[in-house]
């Protein structure tokens, strides 16, 4: 995953003067995704935890 990067996209943001507060979430979802064992996947991955608890939002493929 790109969570190694992430730290460096925000800082990044920040020290150009935009707020990360649009893609701060982001981090947080990363590194469950990482601690769950996917740290292997892509962005695409995180999907799965958007849709998780939510009745209907069974992720299938």
């Amino acid at each position: 995953m790109q969570s190694a990067a992430y730290l460096n996209f925000t800082g990044s943001a920040e020290d150009q003067g935009i707020s990360p507060e649009l893609i701060a979430p982001i981090g947080d979802l990363m590194a469950r995704r990482v601690a769950d064992g996917h740290g292997h996947e892509g962005l695409s991955g995180l999907v799965e935890l958007l849709g998780a608890g939510r009745p209907g939002a069974a992720w299938t493929r």
